[in-house]
């Protein structure tokens, strides 16, 4: 049984004092014990855009244990080249006993009323037992984040019950054929241009992101420091940086990867304005070099503009999936967010 409504309440929480709460909190209902102290110290302690907030809620009201959580980041954006702030939703969960509608709406609902007025944009990533919560607070879909696939070894994804001998002789040939057509369609121009792969970001990638301009897109930061804070300095991850540089006019082109078995998973990517064919450079080297390596095919989850969705078809990649991210927004720039296409990869979530 559940207490009623109103003995619950959601409170503001301390990161110093309530950590050990907060943990245990995300512990019991997200999962993944062994990293959730090196979340807490990374994204709650060390977050480039400023310390976020968390709320608890408690029941039997005030003076009752924690029974819910949810975290609230500070991501700086880009809207039209104009800086806004923007809150992350993140590490919501409520306990299993208290697992009921009211919790979970006090929680989302007070987060809303308390923080969005300042900052005027809410975002976040609701997995699909959370999205109709907080569709029912007044989130909207900003798009869906599609998740693109291009396959490098065709062997893997053919039935299993054919012979061992026939699958990869097939895949092969499939192999083949796929880049060469592609090769012979879309051959990009190298010259003037090399490829580095890096273990962190540089000074070059503030150019990269001062070129962005005016973009009319809405877009997160993607400085060096933001990128380092996000990628390098994540401890329970490992990223590498693909970079592609122009030799008169520096870099013009990154992807931050990550390997997880077979698959290669761009989680972030970034191409000047001024180099059209940057995308299709960088693509191409990375397919070849995640190939060498023996990835099996490469994976990238993008909410972008219809230009870009259209040159990833073009490169080689297909849609396989997605799921949405959702957004509340008020003040002054709330009809320009709704109607400004967004640029969102997984560098702008929290995990």
């Amino acid at each position: 049984m559940t207490a009623a409504a109103s003995s619950y309440a959601a409170l503001p929480a301390d990161l110093r004092t309530d950590r050990s709460t907060i943990v245990s909190l995300w512990v019991s209902n997200l999962g993944h014990p062994e990293r959730r102290q090196d979340k807490f110290d990374w994204f709650y302690l060390r977050n480039p855009a400023g310390t976020p907030h968390v709320l608890l809620a408690h029941s039997p009201a005030e003076q009752g244990v924690p029974i819910g959580v949810i975290g609230l980041g500070t991501r700086h954006m880009r809207l039209a080249g104009q800086p806004i702030h923007a809150g992350l939703l993140a590490d919501f969960g409520v306990v299993a006993e208290h697992r009921t509608l009211y919790p979970a709406m006090l929680l989302q609902t007070s987060l809303r009323d308390q923080f969005l007025p300042q900052l005027g944009l809410i975002f976040g990533f609701p997995n699909s037992k959370s999205e109709p919560v907080v569709k029912r607070l007044g989130y909207a879909v900003a798009g869906p984040m599609v998740r693109y696939v291009r396959v490098l070894r065709s062997a893997n994804y053919l039935p299993a019950r054919l012979p061992h001998v026939v699958r990869h002789t097939l895949g092969r040939t499939a192999d083949w054929w796929r880049h060469t057509l592609r090769r012979t369609q879309y051959a990009h121009d190298f010259s003037g241009v090399f490829a580095q792969w890096m273990d962190q970001p540089d000074v070059r990638f503030d150019a990269l992101w001062r070129a962005q301009g005016g973009q009319a897109l809405l877009i997160g930061v993607r400085d060096c420091r933001y990128l380092a804070w996000r990628f390098e300095q994540k401890p329970w991850k490992k990223f590498r940086f693909l970079t592609m540089n122009s030799r008169t006019n520096g870099l013009i082109a990154y992807a931050a990867t990550e390997v997880i078995g077979p698959v290669m998973h761009i989680r972030d990517l970034l191409c000047h304005p001024g180099h059209p064919d940057s995308l299709g450079l960088l693509l191409d080297t990375l397919f070849r070099d995640a190939h060498s390596d023996g990835r099996t095919s490469v994976s990238f989850e993008l909410l972008g503009p219809a230009p870009m969705q259209q040159s990833l078809l073009r490169l080689g990649m297909v849609a396989r999936g997605q799921r949405n991210v959702m957004f509340t927004a008020a003040g002054p720039n709330a009809d320009a967010i709704r109607l400004t296409p967004w640029y969102i990869t997984s560098a702008d979530e929290d995990y």
